[in-house]
């Protein structure tokens, strides 16, 4: 049985022997020295992070972290607005909270897939009737739940800082805004830029109703990005990952979670950038496999390059009058 005890615990000497007790403290006072005090003003600002250690296997140290967690971690604060300068005051009367992250599958048994949302103001009530923004219409929140490990515990009231689950049948995605009163639409979450593509290939084709389902879901939880070739039949779909990593976790999750076989072609391109351009005009580029044209889900185009320098010479060359943007600046230019 493992048991916390503080330096000042006269227990320690049962545990620890003298000798072993001084270089405790000894080890502590070099620390303190070559450390600086803890700034809690840098830790608002993310400057400074806190670290912990402890061990996961036998949870020793599990309750400390939660405690300390709570100590120091801030109020929540205001969140900004798509369109402007504007923040939502945690303390605003109206309700609003923002889905951070989806999670497919947490039951098997019942295939569910959880939206996680944050309460940013507000407070929340079990089968309030709400704003979806982003889809136009109005939600009922009626089931509501705290998720730890594989336990849930039904939630009736919620604040601003606190996190709940929502049961989704897809309604929801990453960035969407809940909201009553006058409509909000908070910023959305950065998204980083890929730079590893591969072509998913579908090996079994009595399975191919699940292997879309399960692409689409997986896409939904930002576990990847999806592009196809446009007027292409039969178009197999190319991913776009930040690391090698989210390939083996996407072909792992479709085989286990929808039972269907895939493998992976690796391509060579490096550097993705979004077309800003009329249909018109992306017609008239002189596409080809040194410059790749796709398109997202959204149906706005992408091309893929080998690396920056062909990039930089193709978009010189043919479309100088023609955005070429990154994932971010795609998005800071939807926001504005």
């Amino acid at each position: 049985k493992l048991e916390v005890v503080h330096l000042g615990d006269p227990r320690l000497a049962e545990v620890l022997g003298e000798k072993e007790i001084e270089r405790l403290h000894e080890d502590i006072e070099l620390l303190d020295g070559a450390l600086p005090a803890f700034d809690s003003e840098g830790l608002r600002q993310a400057r400074i992070t806190p670290v912990f250690f402890g061990s996961a296997l036998t949870n020793f140290g599990v309750q400390l972290f939660f405690d300390h967690f709570v100590e120091l971690a801030p109020m929540p604060g205001p969140r900004r607005v798509v369109g402007g300068e504007a923040l939502v005051p945690a303390l605003e009367d109206n309700f609003a909270g923002f889905i951070f992250k989806i999670q497919s599958n947490m039951n098997p048994q019942h295939r569910d897939s959880v939206a996680f949302l944050r309460v940013c103001s507000g407070k929340f009530e079990r089968s309030m009737l709400v704003k979806h923004p982003r889809e136009g219409k109005e939600v009922r929140l009626s089931s509501s739940h705290r998720l730890f490990a594989q336990e849930r515990q039904t939630v009736d009231e919620a604040y601003p800082g606190d996190v709940i689950g929502l049961i989704s049948s897809g309604q929801f995605a990453i960035g969407d805004t809940l909201c009553t009163g006058p409509e909000v639409e908070f910023e959305p979450m950065p998204r980083f830029q890929p730079e590893h593509f591969a072509r998913l290939i579908h090996t079994d084709t009595n399975r191919y109703k699940q292997f879309w389902k399960g692409l689409g879901q997986l896409e939904k939880e930002g576990a990847i990005q999806v592009f196809y070739q446009p007027g292409v039949m039969g178009r197999e779909p190319v991913l776009a990952a930040v690391g090698e990593l989210q390939f083996d976790v996407v072909r792992s999750r479709l085989e286990a979670e929808y039972n269907t076989e895939t493998r992976m072609e690796r391509l060579s391109y490096t550097v993705a950038r979004w077309v800003d351009a009329p249909k018109e005009a992306i017609e008239t580029l002189p596409w080809s496999n040194n410059a790749f044209r796709l398109e997202d889900t959204r149906g706005r185009t992408v091309a893929l390059f080998k690396n920056e320098w062909m990039c930089n010479s193709f978009h010189d060359a043919y479309a100088k009058e023609i955005p070429f943007r990154s994932i971010r600046e795609l998005e800071l230019a939807l926001v504005e």
